[in-house]
């Protein structure tokens, strides 16, 4: 796919230093290119991106839980904030890194978006992801979640855990980077957001925040403020192009215009928002106001497949409405819409001249022939991460033959389900 949506049949794609030098239809033409991609009988694609993920939320599938919260107030206050978040180390936040980097890198993903909530586990939390994520050869933007919740001091030490890992990786200049990030504003005053902010626009790094993922935000912000959500955040001058709002489910649709008129990016993460009892984000305004929408895990899964099929699939039930958020679209938010949403989309998020080769080759083991006219339909509709037989970043080959090259995955699975046994028998 390149940015018109073009598909290319019997073509090749021409690589030389981890960049993409040539694509075209039949040979490669004229080119020195020291890799030329034999995908006979394959299908490629931009390699897949999740804006918005938690890799230590894969410790939390099948925890025990003798009380199932009823709202999202209760899933953060009884569950989430004291029964995962609060107890995770560093040991734990390794271990659930590199098996949710297995996961997504054998199931085409290549790049993301994490946010670490780990408050007792700082400082050097992130050190810990990024040494993983580096092993396992994927590109990435990690961040921190800042909050007052814990106390003033650990908002303090969240602000400067992200600070001091932006500088560290803008030296580096790899393919881990940093980003700020705050929580949400009933867990963060407005001069800690306004600290947030000033640090996000001096290192460069851009800024990630939870919004409106529940109603209890809203209702928040109404009570406190008197304003509703994005209000509050416009009027502390904290909106920007380089802002990533995460859910947005309850954004109304004056939000969602000033939003626009700030060209903010929303990550919309169809599958979690039903997990937690969120309700159903109104994606197709947001794409009707011309913003920019892209697709996340949010560490419920790590398949981007499935939280594609979910994002077609879920509008359509919920407005009625068949012809919402076609397939293409869908796949779109996906790839080049994750791209810019993470600020890169020069770089990757779609098959083209002049970008970094971070491909994604697929196993044509679908059911009826796969055409030019309806790959997208196949794709996001019956496509699945098990049809992932390469996946290449920057480059570099990191799956092969649906096997990693970099990490293994042995080792990880064991020390995830060790790990993840470990922490459940510890639950109060």
């Amino acid at each position: 796919m390149d940015p018109e949506r073009r598909v290319i049949q019997s073509g090749y794609i021409a690589m030389s230093r981890g960049t993409i030098q040539q694509v075209g239809e039949g040979k490669p033409k004229n080119t020195s290119a020291n890799r030329v991609i034999d995908a006979a009988g394959k299908i490629a694609i931009p390699g897949l991106i999740s804006s918005h993920s938690h890799m230590y939320g894969i410790l939390s599938r099948g925890i025990p839980i003798s009380d199932p919260p009823s709202s999202f107030r209760g899933f953060l206050e009884d569950f989430w904030w004291p029964k995962v978040e609060n107890r995770l180390d560093k040991q734990e936040i390794e271990d659930a890194a590199r098996m949710a980097c297995v996961e997504m890198a054998k199931n085409g993903t290549t790049c993301f978006g994490d946010i670490l909530e780990a408050p007792n586990a700082i400082p050097g939390a992130l050190d810990v992801e990024a040494e993983v994520v580096k092993q396992a050869g994927l590109r990435c933007f990690l961040s921190f979640e800042a909050s007052q919740r814990i106390s003033e001091s650990n908002g303090e030490e969240s602000l400067q855990e992200n600070a001091r890992f932006i500088s560290k990786c803008s030296q580096s200049r790899g393919i881990v980077n940093g980003m700020m990030c705050t929580h949400t504003l009933f867990t963060c005053s407005l001069p800690f957001l306004a600290r947030a902010r000033t640090l996000a626009t001096e290192l460069g790094s851009g800024i990630h925040i939870h919004l409106e993922e529940g109603k209890y935000e809203t209702e928040y912000c109404n009570d406190k403020y008197g304003r509703l959500p994005v209000d509050v955040y416009e009027k502390i001058g904290f909106l920007g192009p380089d802002l990533i709002a995460s859910q947005c489910v309850h954004t109304s649709p004056n939000e969602a215009a000033a939003l626009a008129r700030h060209h903010v990016k929303i990550s919309h993460m169809p599958l979690s928002n039903c997990e937690v009892g969120g309700g159903i984000a109104p994606v197709k305004g947001f794409l009707d106001s011309g913003l920019t929408v892209s697709l996340g895990t949010d560490g419920y899964v790590t398949d981007m497949f499935d939280v594609m099929r979910s994002a077609f699939l879920i509008h359509k039930g919920y407005l009625r409405d068949a012809s919402v958020l076609p397939a293409d679209q869908v796949f779109e938010m996906a790839t080049l819409s994750g791209a810019k949403t993470l600020r890169i989309g020069d770089r990757i998020g779609s098959i083209e001249t002049g970008k970094d080769a971070d491909i994604v080759l697929l196993d044509d083991t679908f059911a009826t022939p796969v055409t030019r006219n309806n790959v997208y339909a196949q794709l996001v509709v019956f496509g699945k991460g098990s049809y992932v037989n390469t996946v290449i970043v920057r480059g570099r080959t990191i799956v092969e033959n649906r096997l990693m090259t970099t990490i293994s995955e042995e080792r990880a699975r064991t020390a995830c389900m060790r790990t993840a046994e470990k922490f459940w028998s510890e639950l109060d």
